[in-house]
């Protein structure tokens, strides 16, 4: 769902700072540069930036895409796509012409390949393209990107896309790259995570999940056995434990057991830690003041899915046009500020000689041990799984 949605999912991306004198000419330049425009017949797939308030508006009349300290606009990406069952049949009636044609013959390998490719192409040319859209909110005063989107393709085309126009290179906040580029690690710090997380690696996204699923556990510790309040900024957040928790074997994210229960009787996702298996997604709320919010973090803590913010006035009039917009990154913010608060608190215990002597000897017992719910509590509801 789109940021601006009342159950956001979207990427996180941190974005050097650009070597120019007037960052807000450079985005204005930019941006009309490589605005979207209506492609010809013949394209197969074409890019643009769009209006914030509109994906088909890509005109950026009256610096629409600057809202207070924030660069707000849409990466738009239209697509023509031909489904599968329909290029099968239309493949299955050029085999048969072609056979009418060659008394029964059927094609050899390299003659349905290029029946297949033509088809392809005919039916492509007949198409019309599929419009798509994320929004994309820059904040620079902090140096990171939100993308409105989880989905690959959709990333990978933005990311090359916005390269090309800015020549600005965005860095995916996954656990070890949040790590570096966002909190305040120590060089003593940042030495045992570089050992743990090589990020010159291809695939230090997954070989790092471990890093994140082990946060993850020590979230749902620290909830029980610390009481889940920790200090963001001036203000206190309460971190409390979801109704789904999803848990796989390590190095097999295929087979996954999914909890779904009251979050104080979580007896079979804790079952699940003493036969071996991690936790790799999990729900979260998060309480500040009077804000409540709810959302869902995977191993790879790189996407917020599913984000509820508290509900918003439907309008705020003309006087204020970008109100309902800046209230929407508060929220935003205040969630990011708590999960960073959250993360540096198990990244000083991570990354510590104290984590194989200490912490790990707590969790252990922990797991071994069970919570032990009060004594006037219900008895809860059984727990659902499906693999």
């Amino acid at each position: 769902m789109a940021i601006s949605s009342s159950s956001a999912t979207f990427t996180r991306f941190f974005v050097p700072e650009p070597d120019v004198d007037d960052f807000w000419s450079l985005v204005d330049e930019k941006l009309r540069g490589g605005a979207f425009a209506e492609p010809d017949d013949s394209r197969v797939e074409v890019a643009g930036f769009a209006s914030w308030e509109d994906f088909f508006d890509s005109n950026f009349s009256y610096g629409s895409y600057r809202k207070g300290e924030y660069v707000a606009f849409n990466f738009r990406l239209d697509q023509k796509k031909v489904p599968a069952m329909v290029l099968k049949q239309f493949v299955r009636q050029s085999v048969q012409k072609y056979r009418d044609e060659h008394n029964g013959k059927w094609p050899n390998k390299s003659e349905k390949q290029e029946i297949q490719e033509n088809m392809q192409e005919y039916l492509l040319n007949r198409a019309f393209p599929q419009p798509g859209a994320a929004e994309v909110v820059w904040n620079p005063a902090r140096n990171m990107m939100i993308l409105g989107t989880a989905g690959a393709k959709m990333m990978d085309a933005f990311l090359e896309y916005f390269e090309r126009q800015f020549h600005i290179y965005p860095v995916p906040l996954y656990h070890a790259p949040w790590a570096f580029n966002m909190l305040p690690l120590t060089a003593a710090q940042k030495d045992i995570l570089d050992s743990l997380v090589s990020l010159k690696s291809p695939s230090a996204l997954n070989d790092g999940r471990f890093l994140g699923s082990e946060f993850l556990t020590w979230v749902w510790f620290y909830i029980e056995r610390m009481g889940g309040a920790i200090q963001a900024g001036d203000k206190i957040a309460n971190i409390h434990l979801g109704e789904r928790m999803v848990l796989v074997l390590p190095g097999d994210r295929k087979e996954r057991v999914v909890c779904t229960t009251q979050a104080n009787f979580l007896h079979e996702a804790r079952t699940g830690l003493r036969q071996g298996k991690v936790v790799d997604e999990a729900q979260l709320m998060i309480v500040v003041g009077e804000n409540e919010y709810l959302l869902t973090l995977d191993s790879s803590l790189w996407a917020l899915k599913s984000l509820k913010t508290p509900k918003q006035l439907p309008d705020y009039g003309q006087e204020d046009p970008d109100g309902r917009f800046l209230e929407k990154m508060y929220f935003i913010e205040e969630v990011l500020s708590a999960l960073e608060t959250l993360y540096m608190r198990f990244l000083a215990e991570r990354l510590t000689p104290g984590w194989e002597t200490d912490t790990l000897v707590q969790l252990k017992r922990w797991i071994d041990e069970g919570e032990t719910a009060p004594e006037d509590a219900k008895a809860p509801p059984p727990a659902q799984s499906s693999r």
